[in-house]
């Protein structure tokens, strides 16, 4: 159905007489004898893809549809649709009123530096602790049973029962009971046993308590170190465990950071230090104010854009680890530039066109070079001269009529048809 109806959108758009470039208003003046220099040959034409021209009737081979006959002037010139718009014509008036066709000027603008984005909450890398045993055990009493369980810094994870903690208690006990006999040579050798301990996990707390007892802990308890969530549990009751297993994870969240991603336009203006306005639909109303702390080194391998690093306070716990967020990027004026809206520009990938409205009344593609784009309205580099006028509305039509031009052209000319649907002008 889509296809239907372009091929008859473009069928009368290539059998109006006022937009074909250099056609002849009635068809009485196409079958004259005689045209003088504005003799042409008539070539058939896929409309839904204009390098593909045919001598004779047939199929596109690429999307099946009918070619469409179209006469083409053998002037040299570059293709120019003509679409007059005096008061005088009437037919012209409503030709141009039935595409929309609405222009605007190429003028001077300052252009605020402003990106809007989107956003992820990740935690704070600096402040998550990864939870491992100091030496190979078992696990008993465990605390902790679900991810996302809050814990407190001083609050019970598990228990460890390991014989290689229960021989450091006896060797430290051993010790303190031979100080006196020792003299202060035991000093030093009290001081490496505590150090022992510590390194295999046991706490002062629980050291004076192994002091008090006189006796060694079979089942060492081990504390939260720092205020946190959990995440990455990976361990239950009655696992044997060692060093190199990450029981959990203890997320801070107290700060986060908003990864935020850029597009390549927009990141030559990028720096640490520009502020960021921070919203999300989860709070209506409410906005975030902070700034960027950190530019990541690498892009996205796909699509180009890169990530800035936006710290967050996050006291209240409103942000959990990947909420998305939105985000906008201030940045300084940039003075004084020509601009066109952002809607005339025809991207199709490999290179960005626009519509010129000609003094005749006539319309002409041209490339253009652009830069920094914000809130509708894009830059230009080349391509377009100041008050110039740049069509915003109907220019793919009139985009597509001027790519069949061109084909035809070159193909009465000798040379090949443009294999892409872009053409230079």
């Amino acid at each position: 159905m889509t296809r239907i109806f372009l091929l008859f959108l473009s069928l009368i758009f290539i059998s109006i007489p006022g937009l074909q470039a250099n056609a002849a208003k009635k068809d009485s003046e196409n079958s004259s004898p005689s045209l003088g220099e504005n003799e042409g040959v008539y070539k058939y034409v896929c409309p839904m893809h204009p390098q593909i021209v045919r001598d004779h009737p047939g199929t596109c081979p690429i999307c099946g549809m009918d070619l469409v006959k179209q006469r083409l002037s053998q002037m040299q010139n570059a293709p120019e649709i003509q679409v007059n718009v005096t008061s005088a014509d009437s037919s012209a008036v409503g030709l141009q009123q039935q595409f929309s066709i609405r222009t605007a000027k190429a003028e001077k603008h300052t252009l605020w530096k402003y990106i809007p984005t989107f956003g992820k909450v990740v935690a704070d890398e600096t402040k998550v602790m990864h939870i491992h045993p100091r030496t190979s055990g078992w696990i008993s009493d465990l605390a902790v049973r679900n991810n996302g369980d809050a814990i407190e810094k001083g609050q019970l994870l598990y228990r460890i029962y390991s014989p290689e903690i229960v021989a450091a208690q006896q060797d430290y006990l051993q010790v303190i009971q031979n100080q006196h006999r020792l003299g202060q040579q035991a000093n030093s050798l009290v001081d490496s046993a505590k150090v022992r301990l510590q390194l295999l996990g046991l706490d002062d707390h629980t050291i004076k308590a192994l002091v008090k007892e006189d006796a060694p802990i079979t089942k060492v308890p081990v504390y939260a170190p720092q205020t946190g969530f959990v995440s990455d549990l990976g361990v239950q009751n009655g696992m044997y465990v060692q060093p190199q297993t990450e029981l959990m994870s203890l997320m801070d969240l107290s700060v986060v950071w908003v990864e935020a991603e850029v597009l390549p336009l927009q990141q030559d203006w990028l720096k640490e230090g520009l502020t960021v306005d921070i919203k999300t639909p989860a709070y209506p109303g409410k906005h975030w104010e902070s700034q960027i702390d950190y530019l990541y080194p690498t892009a996205d391998l796909v699509t180009q854009a890169f990530k800035v690093r936006i710290p967050l306070n996050n006291a209240q716990q409103k942000f959990k680890p990947n909420m998305l967020v939105e985000t906008i990027i201030y940045g300084g004026p940039k003075k004084n530039v020509l601009a066109i809206p952002l809607e005339a520009v025809i991207d199709d990938g490999e290179s960005k066109r626009v519509v010129i409205k000609t003094e005749s009344g006539g319309f002409k593609v041209k490339e253009v070079v652009i830069g920094m784009q914000t809130q509708g309205i894009v830059e230009v580099i080349s391509g377009v001269q100041l008050n110039e006028e740049v069509v915003i509305s109907g220019q793919f039509l009139i985009d597509s009529e001027s790519q069949v031009q061109s084909n035809l052209r070159r193909l009465i000319s000798g040379q090949k048809p443009a294999n892409n649907l872009h053409t230079n002008h």
